[in-house]
């Protein structure tokens, strides 16, 4: 097995702790919408902020990217199931991530619904109105992702939890930000 660093770069924690800050903030900014009637300007602003917040991520995850291609992260611990389940997990939520607000943005394309990135950028309209492609797409969205993705979050929790408590690794601290070496 290869060795790779003894921690992650402190790009990657970073970047992984302000994706977790920004899905906490992207859900918070969809549920909150719910508080307000249909007429009521301010559930149009949080449907906003919850576009722009799931953009936002957007990029992050671009850069996260990026970030693994530049500075490698550390040789994953725990038996061979743990890692190949781990590496799975991992790649998922990559996935689902960056499918979330590019599902968002491709459903509110479809139904003709403007999109403002912090009420300062709109984006013009870019293909042709279809509803019926648009709530498809709203149902995978809504539902199909946004249930993969809690999934895959838990057991993303849990895993570390379970190095944590039960292994007794090292594999959270690697993550957790403060003093722990970076050694690239």
């Amino acid at each position: 097995m290869a060795t790779g660093p003894a921690n992650w770069h402190r790009l990657h924690k970073g970047l992984h702790w302000l994706v977790v800050l920004l899905l906490v903030m992207v859900w918070g900014a969809v549920e909150l919408h719910e508080f307000y009637e249909k007429s009521d300007p301010m559930r149009e602003w949080w449907k906003m902020l919850h576009f722009s917040l799931g953009l936002t991520t957007l990029v992050v995850m671009l850069i996260r990217l990026y970030g693994r291609a530049l500075y490698p992260g550390p040789t994953p611990m725990g038996a061979a199931w743990q890692r190949h389940l781990s590496g799975l997990v991992h790649g998922l939520l990559y996935i689902v991530i960056l499918a979330m607000p590019l599902s968002g943005f491709a459903m509110r394309q479809l139904a003709g619904k403007s999109i403002e990135i912090f009420g300062a950028l709109s984006v013009p309209q870019l293909v042709t109105v279809n509803m019926d492609l648009a709530k498809q797409i709203a149902f995978i969205h809504k539902e199909v992702l946004w249930t993969i993705l809690l999934t895959l979050i838990v057991i993303h929790i849990a895993g570390a939890l379970w190095h944590h408590f039960i292994d007794r690794d090292a594999t959270l601290q690697r993550m957790l930000p403060g003093k722990h070496d970076d050694t690239l």
